[in-house]
């Protein structure tokens, strides 16, 4: 499906043109393409539709009688800063079109033009606009209220998770979730409780991949006192904990085996055992499930139960790797400074068009956690004023390597530690193809701390389907 049109945003434009055949010709091509418009033939004109009616666009010429475009700009940007203004003109040149810019315009179009030319600058302005709008959405909903329309985007990709967040959010099936590490699954999971009728009950996250194995039945089923050394007193396991509201469990393919067979008895039969006891307790819970690995391949390896997989996968929510919309990054970028700007305090006042751009041209890796901690880096250095590119990291400023990174050989050209242990880990998953049991055994430590360390150093695995 394509994305939304200016119809279904609501994008008004304002066209300004003393040239009554081509204020026509504008006004109903853009008509035709979904814009609200109307048309003024003088800068006076305009500017006394302007303090009647709102709008997203100003599309002027240039050169009209009293007050030129130029000038109508600067009166626009003062009286209503909100609004884009596309200058027109025919005596256009590279000059005329940087000093246009710098001075506030949104864009330039020389004349004589194609229809389509216009059009595709008010498409570009119409993406910008209604991510803006969700941004500014997003601003009045309250910490920790996530919904769908928390997962910013307005990419096809991103409206499809919001679609997917919905349907779930209206049953209480059990829901994977899968996408690669740093996309955002568990926001995804917390708008699925939000949204649904277990809202008012308890959002129970829990990282599978955190609790050592020889603790996991304990901490996930409970137990009873004396059913081991240490058990002073019965403990409600977190699925109990969990009734009445919803179980997240992330990275979920780092269950032991053992425990698949319980986890399958509670989604089953609504019962919970736990560790020592002899009689089961009702328990009533929806499960939400992340992982960023395929499942699938691990039931071929023998590592995770197939009936469990089938019982978890009713419901399906796939979250996108970054690279793959990244008309979504500036809004992405604005709606993180927003939140960061909340939690720190640090008065931080917006981000420059051009670290948009520089932010949106990267291919980000480690997704929307890394360019989370990119906007935090940078706010710390654009305390009291916006982000800049000189706030950037060196690889986003278009600076290249230094020589010492650039010649591993070269004086001075030490790493430390982590550096070239985060090569080698990479190098040994690759070589095992990603099988985390096989290079633990080649590294000679266990799952979980190699899965920290992959966590830690934000490595990133082959793409393939159900992987994250």
């Amino acid at each position: 499906m394509s994305e939304a049109t200016p119809r279904e945003i609501g994008i008004s434009v304002l066209v300004v043109e003393d040239d009554a055949r081509m204020r026509d010709i504008l006004t109903r091509h853009l008509e035709r393409l979904g814009y609200a418009v109307q048309a003024a033939e003088d800068a006076a004109s305009a500017l006394g539709v302007l303090r009647e009616l709102p709008f997203d666009v100003v599309l002027s010429d240039v050169r009209m009688p009293g007050m030129d475009g130029h000038s109508l700009m600067q009166v626009v940007r003062e009286k209503h800063p909100g609004i884009k203004v596309v200058l027109m003109t025919a005596f256009g040149t590279v000059d005329a079109a940087v000093d246009a810019m710098q001075a506030g315009a949104y864009s330039y179009v020389c004349k004589p033009f194609k229809v389509e030319e216009i059009a595709a600058v008010l498409r570009n302005a119409a993406r910008e606009i209604s991510l803006t709008r969700q941004v500014e959405r997003l601003r009045r909903i309250p910490r920790g209220m996530l919904s769908a329309d928390s997962l910013v985007g307005i990419s096809e990709s991103m409206r499809e998770v919001r679609r997917s967040v919905r349907e779930a959010a209206a049953v209480t099936s059990p829901v994977l979730i899968t996408g690669r590490s740093g996309t955002g699954k568990e926001l995804a999971a917390r708008a699925i409780h939000n949204e649904g009728p277990r809202r008012e009950g308890p959002f129970m996250p829990v990282n599978c991949a955190a609790i050592p194995e020889t603790l996991f039945e304990s901490e996930m089923f409970g137990h009873t006192r004396g059913a081991f050394t240490g058990a002073r007193e019965d403990r409600p396991g977190l699925i109990e904990q969990s009734s009445g509201g919803t179980l997240f469990l992330d990275e979920a393919g780092e269950i032991p085996l053992p425990q698949q067979a319980k986890l399958l008895r509670v989604l089953e039969e609504g019962v919970v055992r736990r560790l020592g006891a002899s009689e089961s307790i009702p328990v009533d819970l929806r499960v939400v499930c992340a992982t960023n690995r395929s499942l699938e391949a691990m039931i071929r390896q023998g590592e995770f139960r197939e009936d469990l997989y089938f019982r978890l996968n009713v419901l399906q929510v796939k979250m996108p790797e970054l690279s793959t919309h990244p008309e979504d990054i500036p809004a992405l970028a604005d709606h993180l400074l927003s939140r960061l700007v909340d939690e720190t305090g640090i008065h931080c006042h917006g981000i420059e068009p051009v670290v948009h751009e520089r932010l949106g041209a990267r291919r980000w890796p480690g997704n929307v956690r890394e360019l989370r901690n990119t906007i935090e880096r940078a706010m710390l250095k654009a305390r009291g004023r916006r982000i800049a590119v000189e706030d950037l990291p060196g690889d986003l400023q278009g600076e290249g390597p230094s020589v010492d990174e650039a010649t591993p050989g070269a004086p001075g050209a030490l790493r430390p530690l982590s550096e070239v242990e985060k090569e080698h880990i990479d190098a040994v998953l690759r070589a095992c193809d990603w099988n985390r049991s096989a290079a633990a055994k080649v590294l000679g430590i266990d799952r979980r701390t190699l899965f920290s360390k992959i966590q830690r150093y934000g490595l990133i695995g082959p793409n393939r389907q159900g992987r994250g």
